[in-house]
């Protein structure tokens, strides 16, 4: 296990141990991107602060703190996220005016260009169901959630790297470990 997963493991357990629904408004197309509308956004947010971690070029992940969090337990995370370089902590409006640079920073293709994924992002960590979960945004503009959901990602980034004109997304969503969709219903961001 990579040092980063380590310490990620131990930052989510720390995140479930201090342990709605949102509306989103409708993305913008910009291309071959999809980036979050917040001129008329609102969020009933579950979360006070986002962890955000770069440290894997094939997804970001965005962790939600809950709003009840005591103050020893968010000192203790945030003590824990400036020790580590790839981890930033953004309070709630901060993550809300930035998702759409982290969004730009790791989305290469967008393989679900009818599904608004930046949305769900933020729809999932806000959720009370999705706050304290890792919610990853893939470079192929899915989400992901489980360790299948992120040795997917790696495995699919890794072939589109070396071969990207032999890449092919997966057309079945039931069979797409990343398929926005799955993920998006269960946090209630359809």
């Amino acid at each position: 296990m990579k040092m980063s997963t380590k310490v990620y493991a131990f930052l989510f357990a720390l995140i479930l141990a201090t342990i709605g629904g949102c509306g989103v408004k409708p993305t913008v197309s910009t291309g071959n991107m999809a980036t979050l509308r917040t001129d008329d956004l609102k969020v009933n947010s579950a979360s006070q602060f986002v962890v955000i971690d770069q440290s894997e070029p094939a997804f970001i992940v965005f962790t939600g703190i809950p709003k009840d969090t005591n103050k020893e337990k968010l000192n203790k995370i945030k003590q824990l996220v400036s020790s580590q370089g790839k981890l930033t902590m953004l309070t709630w409006e901060q993550f809300l005016d930035s998702v759409n640079v982290y969004a730009r920073s790791v989305i290469l293709r967008n393989d679900y260009p009818n599904i608004r994924a930046v949305d769900g992002i933020v729809c999932l960590v806000a959720s009370k169901q999705g706050t304290g979960a890792p919610w990853g945004l893939t470079w192929n503009g899915g989400i992901a959630l489980t360790f299948n959901d992120y040795q997917h990602a790696r495995r699919s980034y890794e072939s589109y790297q070396s071969n990207p004109a032999a890449y092919k997304p997966i057309q079945d969503p039931r069979r797409d470990p990343v398929y926005p969709g799955g993920h998006m219903a269960f946090g209630g961001c359809n």
